[in-house]
């Protein structure tokens, strides 16, 4: 794949590559991806809180031990100020949390971005075309294995690139067996 700066165009690719459309400008998603966007940011952030800083937080007087337990619905309209308003906010305290740490949080940032797009297997566009690909050809001439969970392999066309993309019934992106997490313990210098 091809260097990707964290300008944000590998989060776009990746996007793109799990079959959701970007938007031309700001503006109201539907409800599946307002409750998806909700329950990727909360997750990661719960992840962070939990199990980096060892701290639980209690809701209401109950406590969120894991991210599952917290679930999601539509309760109102998009105000898109707020919307702004409050990503900026977790940008700004997402910045906060690392210079308070002293975490390395660009590289980092840069080592998911390269990471996540393992997810996709980069394919040969002279074997295969853009569309699904049949169950027998999901190795994609590379023996690659897919989790059983998946029910469709694609190939999908991004920047002139083509890669096949695995998911399960629910449309998410699974990993293929050609994926490896990504290593931030090289990043951490405890004193």
């Amino acid at each position: 794949m091809n260097d990707r700066s964290i300008d944000g165009r590998s989060v776009a690719m990746f996007m793109q590559l799990a079959g959701l459309k970007l938007p031309q400008n700001f503006s109201v998603p539907d409800e599946n991806i307002r409750k998806l966007g909700a329950q990727l940011l909360l997750t990661e952030l719960l992840e962070y809180i939990i199990h980096g800083l060892g701290v639980t937080p209690i809701i209401n007087g109950t406590r969120v031990s894991k991210s599952e337990d917290v679930s999601f619905e539509i309760h109102g309209d998009v105000n898109l100020t707020e919307c702004l308003d409050g990503l900026a906010d977790v940008g700004y305290t997402m910045f906060w949390n690392a210079k308070v740490l002293g975490a390395p949080l660009e590289e980092a940032y840069r080592l998911v971005c390269e990471n996540n797009l393992q997810k996709f297997v980069e394919l040969d566009g002279a074997q295969f075309l853009a569309g699904p690909i049949a169950r027998e050809r999901w190795g994609c001439n590379q023996g690659v294995e897919w989790p059983s969970e998946v029910s469709c392999v694609t190939a999908v066309a991004v920047e002139q690139e083509l890669f096949a993309v695995g998911k399960d019934e629910r449309g998410k992106v699974r990993k293929p067996s050609s994926y490896r997490p990504v290593d931030l313990a090289k990043l951490v210098v405890e004193s």
